[in-house]
């Protein structure tokens, strides 16, 4: 669970990036103003659609930094009423620094997250949830010839596979046996989980087919 304070006047549409990573046990305020107040109905949808509770804060009357001293005060509420997990700031209001350094010497030390978008802030919080190794595993640095070798040999073994069961019964398994090779294990190995998966019969006659594409 995450509170998340957005700072719309500041991030815009960019800052909703990630909101289908969101779930219903996350709760996420949208601090905007009346100059603020469009959004991009795609962003607005994926955001309903996580199931989170959403909560709307409109700066009533327009002054300087007016919705950063909202969101300074609706951290305060959050962890008066108990709270005692992250709350993140999403903005690219280095401000906001000020209330982070608040928090980590207060009697009672809390974590606030500042970055520019959901996606980020899920990641810095530094939960252990499959959410956060997905965006890990997203924004993984790779190799453009690697990753385009990769998918070259991919449909290659796809289409060698495809002409090998084509009126076979295991036509359906092709995405598995896909993969299996894929893993690049040894034919041993290969071998031993094909016997595994398929059964002794079907995974030798599996095998001795796959033999002649890899």
């Amino acid at each position: 669970m995450l509170h998340f304070m957005i700072d719309f006047e500041n991030v815009g549409n960019s800052g909703l990036a990630g909101s289908e990573y969101l779930s219903g046990q996350d709760r996420v305020t949208i601090f905007y103003s009346a100059g603020c107040a469009q959004v991009e109905n795609g962003r607005m949808e994926q955001l309903l659609n996580s199931g989170c509770r959403l909560d709307l804060c409109k700066l009533q009357k327009q002054g300087k930094n007016g919705l950063d001293f909202y969101i300074a005060s609706r951290i305060g509420e959050i962890y008066g009423s108990g709270y005692e997990g992250d709350v993140s700031v999403v903005s690219r209001d280095k401000g906001f620094r000020a209330v982070q350094d608040y928090w980590k010497r207060a009697k009672e030390p809390r974590k606030i997250v500042l970055k520019p978008d959901i996606e980020q802030s899920i990641v810095s919080s530094g939960e252990n949830s499959e959410r956060s190794r997905l965006i890990r595993e997203k924004k993984r640095i790779v190799g453009l010839e690697s990753t385009v070798q990769k998918y070259n040999e991919r449909k290659r073994l796809q289409a060698e596979l495809g002409n090998l069961f084509a009126d076979t019964e295991y036509i359906a398994q092709i995405g598995t046996i896909l993969e299996m090779l894929l893993v690049k294990s040894t034919p041993k190995v290969l071998y031993l989980d094909m016997l595994k998966r398929f059964g002794k019969k079907d995974g030798l006659l599996i095998y001795r087919e796959v033999k002649k594409v890899v």
